[in-house]
């Protein structure tokens, strides 16, 4: 694909991708990881085994010694728990955005928006099934895990971010969960409470706390 065929395309991403590559800022899909000791491994298996090793060391935390004693909220919150209807998957196939990258299942947001309607029976036939069996495929469980490096000494494991890329189709069945229980959470919540809420900002907050203590 070429710059000027992305940009009448209106292909944004690709246009990013070929203009990172014409000027040279890019970075080699792989390169050369050390060891725990500050050996060099070169041998691509090695490299994914430092990989899972430093993932592993890096996630799998022990649990705390003195963990909290968090109450249980006293009130039950009046949601219906009865499986999601066509028009609930629907939606929730709508608000996933289109740049979504795929999953383990390689099946990207842009699919399952090219005919709502279509993927909407078909989710819906899916997600009764979970609902029935109270069982959810092992897939949806699964994700892709892709380090993001930073600016430092890329060769330590130690430098790099990682995210975890997870089914699309399973983050539309949390995105008709999260619609379900959003509204009646919020009910439940302070009004000083302003993170990770909708319309709402941490740095507004402080803005107004500014201007009255002024």
């Amino acid at each position: 694909m070429t710059a000027e065929k992305a940009a009448s395309e209106g292909n944004m991403r690709g246009l990013c991708d070929i203009t990172k590559k014409l000027s040279g800022n890019h970075r080699k899909s792989e390169q050369p990881v050390k060891s725990k000791e500050g050996e060099v491994i070169t041998n691509i298996e090695e490299q994914r085994n430092r990989w899972v090793e430093h993932f592993k060391e890096l996630l799998s935390r022990p649990a705390p010694l003195n963990p909290p004693n968090i109450e249980v909220a006293p009130t039950d919150l009046p949601i219906d728990v009865g499986p999601p209807t066509m028009k609930e998957i629907s939606m929730a196939v709508r608000q996933i955005k289109s740049g979504k990258a795929a999953g383990p299942d390689n099946i990207p947001a842009k699919t399952l928006k090219a005919d709502v309607a279509v993927t909407t029976k078909i989710l819906h036939i899916l997600f009764n099934k979970i609902w029935d069996e109270e069982q959810v495929p092992t897939n949806r469980k699964e994700g892709l895990l892709i380090k993001i490096p930073k600016k430092r000494d890329l060769s330590k494991c130690d430098n790099y971010s990682g995210i975890t890329i997870l089914s699309i189709p399973g983050k539309v069945f949390n995105r008709v969960l999260l619609n379900w229980m959003k509204d009646f959470v919020d009910t439940q919540l302070r009004d000083q409470q302003a993170e990770f809420r909708k319309d709402r900002s941490c740095t507004d907050q402080i803005a107004t706390l500014r201007i009255i203590v002024e």
